[in-house]
């Protein structure tokens, strides 16, 4: 078994949870569990399901993209969010949260593994992602199916760019609204999670290509990359908590 506070103080270290700024979520421990540590689940949401499921996985500690304490809105815990800290209470599990940082961390991060998904050499950072290019010209339709394949989704899709592009950006979750920079900087296409009617005018109107994936779709490559450095380093048994939205 590992120390609690071990596990957590290497993540604080590795994600850089102090220096990354985050304008919507509280990152780091966010509900301290049993000192031991043994079993680690991870997984993109902190849902009653995810953590219900963390319990009956027999885990000491769940590992989350999006943990509940927003920095947007204070919520009393109340309805589910009591629901959700009776199971934390009852099963003295421990919950970490790592957003913004797992979306931009240059190793374990979400956007990152899409970048290498998809054999894409990063150029730079982009908005809480990073752009980059395919080392030759790709049809537009091509890299769609692609993306379903590999990320088992369904994508909206604005495709009113080029029709065979080169350089591209990857920004996961609700990062539809950075089109507008995407268009700004030249580049052939953004693949993100959402998408919204707003952004579609957007892009028909400055005939620019977004791939909307799926905010789940997305987002599940960087627990899932963090998971294997966790397990490797620290010798425990690891769980993937799959709770697709369809989203």
């Amino acid at each position: 078994m590992v120390q609690r506070n071990e596990i957590v103080g290497f993540l604080n270290k590795y994600l850089k949870i102090d220096d990354v700024e985050d304008k919507y979520l509280v990152n780091g421990l966010l509900f301290e569990g049993k000192d031991a540590v043994s079993k680690i689940a991870f997984a993109v949401d902190s849902s009653l399901d995810t953590i219900s499921a963390a319990r009956a996985e027999g885990a000491d500690m769940l590992v989350v993209h999006h943990g509940f304490l927003s920095k947007v809105s204070l919520f009393p815990i109340v309805r589910h969010l009591k629901k959700m800290v009776k199971v934390l209470v009852e099963s003295d599990v421990s919950l970490y949260g790592a957003h913004i940082p797992l979306d931009v961390h240059p190793e374990v991060g979400n956007n990152i593994e899409l970048c290498r998904m998809f054999d894409v050499k990063v150029k730079g950072t982009f908005s809480h992602g990073f752009w980059g290019e395919f080392r030759k010209e790709i049809d537009m339709d091509a890299f769609v199916d692609d993306i379903d394949g590999r990320l088992n989704t369904k994508c909206n899709v604005f495709d009113f760019g080029k029709k065979k592009i080169k350089t591209v950006a990857f920004v996961s979750g609700g990062a539809q609204y950075d089109i507008l920079p995407a268009m700004l900087s030249d580049l052939d296409c953004l693949v993100t999670g959402e998408c919204s009617h707003t952004t579609y005018l957007i892009a028909k109107d400055a005939g620019m290509n977004m791939i909307s994936a799926g905010h789940y779709a997305t987002e599940t490559l960087g627990v899932r990359a963090l998971s294997r450095i966790v397990k490797k380093k620290f010798k425990v048994e690891t769980v993937f908590i799959d709770k697709p939205t369809g989203l």
